[in-house]
């Protein structure tokens, strides 16, 4: 009798397992309810994009994907906009035309496979194409969701956080100030500042032929005492150092250890993981890097050698939502918390915000307070309060286009979906 309840659970779980998976409008699954016919597959009927460039305090330049399917559901994506992305897209565009979209990760791996074996070795640069292939995965992630009926985090998943904690990215000190009132009415808890080496560059003394000099350091740690003053203590503080070489940054990080910063992000350019480890071994002040890194390749060696304490993948440049979460999840193996960057459209936000909630190990996502930063979206607009931003509950990314409002913001030259 045992024997026989649990083989009939395990074949009754099967068969919920597989409605779960495949959901509603999808032929491959052999169990269908009584009386009910399989609906067909849906599929890709056209990839499309649309440059945008916008000026609301933060100057930007996006790139939004749309993609259409045979049953009338769209999803759309962005990426940093670029005439090369545009020529990635519509080469992935070829493969993607009547494919089902909800099978996202398998197109995605297409998509890598004819970026880095079809397009020539004297025309290839992997950064964009990865970027055009973020882009376009964060439509397909929004058709999977719309077409199933659910959020797209639930289709990573599921939600490790009720609401996602944002930290702004500030500017300099000045910038703060003109800005304050906004960050406490959202109730920002931590700020990233400005203060690097070509914040001095102006100061007689400050920098000779690259180095930092002692006169340049004790203007850099002056303006980071000026900051913490001015903050208070209840509000975390980490630092954008852009130091040039290893030897400034180590003296850069020796230098700010009184303050406990949160980071210090990209003291040297991420392209020397051996520079990176002995950087990151000669402090306790937590270092963060990521948001020139792409896919999970180019972050795991940054974990194996302990080369940074905080990884900062953007979801539009590193491979999209779902790779983002699985870089997450490498560095939760290693210890390690995640504070991705995001300097995307509201439609980007969207999905670093799905991307987010599945992650376990999240510190913050980066967030711009540009004003009216959401007015591209129409109904729901996620909300801020407390320092944490509301994860979009309807189907698919849970936001929709306004297209009438976005039209304002095309580039010179830009022509509608």
């Amino acid at each position: 009798m045992l024997a026989y309840d649990r083989r009939h659970f395990l074949s009754s779980l099967s068969g919920a397992a597989g409605a779960l998976l495949v959901g509603p409008g999808h032929d491959r699954n052999p169990i269908h309810a009584a009386g009910t016919e399989p609906k067909p597959e849906i599929r890709i009927t056209d990839v499309k994009t649309a440059m945008l460039e916008v000026d609301w305090g933060w100057r930007r330049r996006w790139m939004l994907i749309r993609i259409d399917t045979d049953q009338g559901i769209s999803g759309y994506g962005d990426t940093w906009a670029s005439d090369a992305a545009r020529a990635y897209v519509l080469g992935y565009r070829q493969m993607l035309l009547g494919e089902d979209p909800t099978e996202v990760e398998r197109l995605f791996r297409r998509m890598m496979g004819r970026a880095y074996s079809s397009f020539g070795a004297a025309h290839f640069d992997s950064g964009v194409a990865v970027h055009a292939a973020s882009g376009v995965e964060t439509a397909l992630w929004d058709i999977a969701g719309k077409a199933l009926g659910a959020p797209v985090y639930k289709l990573l998943g599921g939600r490790h956080w009720d609401r996602v904690r944002l930290y702004c990215c500030v500017g300099d000190l000045q910038d703060y100030l003109g800005m304050a009132d906004v960050y406490r009415e959202l109730g920002i808890t931590c700020l990233k500042f400005d203060a690097t080496p070509p914040k001095v560059f102006g100061v007689q003394g400050a920098v000779m032929d690259g180095h930092l000099t002692r006169k340049g350091l004790s203007r850099l740690v002056r303006q980071i005492e000026d900051i913490r003053r001015e903050v208070g203590e209840e509000v975390e503080i980490s630092v954008e150092a852009r130091c040039g070489t290893l030897s400034n940054a180590m003296r850069y990080l020796k230098a700010v250890e009184p303050f406990d910063l949160t980071w210090v992000e990209d003291p040297i350019p991420a392209t020397d993981v051996e520079a990176w480890a002995t950087l990151t071994a000669s402090s306790h002040t937590p270092t963060l890097v990521g948001e020139g890194l792409h896919l999970r390749h180019e972050f795991l060696e940054f974990f194996r050698r302990s080369a940074t304490r905080l990884v900062a993948p953007d979801i539009q440049v590193s491979g999209g939502i779902a790779e983002s979460k699985k870089i997450a999840d490498l560095a939760d193996l290693h210890h390690l918390q995640t504070c991705p960057h995001n300097a995307s459209s509201a439609i980007g936000i969207a999905a670093a915000i799905h991307s987010c909630a599945a992650m376990p190990n999240l510190l913050a996502l980066e967030f711009h307070a540009m004003p009216g930063w959401e007015r591209i979206l129409k109904g729901y607009r996620p909300k801020i309060s407390n320092g944490f931003i509301d994860i979009p509950e309807g189907p698919g990314l849970g936001v929709e286009l306004d297209e009438e409002e976005t039209r304002k913001y095309l580039m010179e030259g830009e022509t509608w979906f």
